[in-house]
């Protein structure tokens, strides 16, 4: 297999450092390690945009289920219930927020015929 050539200045990637034997793709890709569980997804660079969005939407909802339970693990005794519900309300609020202003704006994403 041919090593693909990489476009533009080399300087910009020269502090970043490569996992093992890795070599530059035209993929996109994404790696998550967390002590010994590593989860690497790579997909053809054609489908870069989609692959954002699922991994976004992945994250929304990890946070959406996330958010509330912290907040009841944390939340101290004496706390008020709606002083609870008021909290989960907003963090929820923020993520319903950040996923319409994320989405709606979907055009951006997606590559624009040229011609």
């Amino acid at each position: 297999m041919d090593i693909p050539e990489q476009d533009g200045d080399d300087s910009i990637f020269a502090g970043l450092e490569s996992v093992g034997d890795e070599r530059p793709t035209s993929e996109a890709r994404l790696r998550i390690e967390k002590g010994e569980l590593t989860v690497d997804v790579s997909v053809p660079s054609s489908h870069a945009s989609q692959f954002l969005e699922a991994a976004t939407a992945a994250l929304l909802v990890i946070g959406a289920l996330v958010a509330p339970m912290l907040t009841l693990t944390a939340a101290p005794e004496g706390l008020p219930h709606w002083a609870t519900v008021v909290m989960i309300t907003v963090q929820l609020g923020i993520l319903i927020w950040v996923s319409v202003n994320i989405f709606t704006g979907q055009a951006v994403l997606r590559r624009r015929p040229t011609g």
